[in-house]
């Protein structure tokens, strides 16, 4: 299969690596699509960000969707359009075995240099992945099944943010995580949502999605 590998910064290379076999609980996909993350980018740009840097070639991206191509005994058909988490807990850590994997000590994320061997991602013809990982995404484009996970992102931000209802709230920058959390705002029932960025084509994209001030 092929897949989009990131060496260096600019070093971004399409090569063939092996294909992965499905085992007990896990599902065999076939890329739909996938979303370009900041940290892609920064990864491209940069080698990095932050204090993390590339210490091996990785493949990228973790922000897709994707169509079963072998179910095994996952209840999932062949075919099915499914969101993919790129987020699989250990399963042996303290707070997996409490039942809050989200907190998970030991997470493998898609695409991720900050654990050595890095986490390898999901910009590949082909992905194995936990049948838990996978949603239904039946009814939906293959790009917004996409962004599930950014989209689950700003549902988060906006419930830790609390009660929105009738308040004002302000979203400094309006690319896609921006813009998501305008529309998360206004289904919390936001009375007036103000929203800053230096680009005009972003402040435009704010405007028509949800902006009120």
């Amino acid at each position: 299969m092929r897949a989009i590998v990131i060496h260096a910064a600019h070093d971004l290379r399409v090569e063939d690596r092996t294909d992965e076999a499905a085992g007990p609980g896990q599902v065999r996909l076939r890329l739909a699509t996938g979303g370009v993350c900041g940290s892609d980018l920064h990864y491209y740009n940069h080698g990095g960000f932050g204090a993390v840097r590339l210490r091996e070639p990785m493949i990228l991206g973790h922000e897709v969707s994707a169509f079963v191509e072998d179910a095994g005994d996952s209840g999932f058909t062949k075919g099915q359009l499914v969101a993919v988490s790129p987020s699989r807990p250990c399963g042996a850590c303290k707070f997996c075995l409490e039942g809050m994997p989200n907190q998970c000590l030991n997470m493998r994320f898609y695409g991720s240099a900050m654990p050595f061997p890095h986490i390898q991602g999901a910009f590949r013809e082909v992905l194995v992945a936990n049948a838990s990982q996978c949603v239904d995404a039946t009814g939906l484009t293959p790009g917004e099944a996409a962004m599930a996970e950014p989209l689950a992102v700003t549902l988060h931000a906006t419930s830790r943010a609390g009660g929105m209802l009738g308040k004002r709230v302000l979203v400094t920058g309006c690319g896609p995580i921006g813009v998501l959390s305008i529309l998360a705002a206004r289904r919390a029932g936001a009375a007036e949502i103000v929203a800053t960025d230096l680009s005009d084509f972003t402040l435009s994209l704010a405007r028509k999605w949800g902006r009120t001030g």
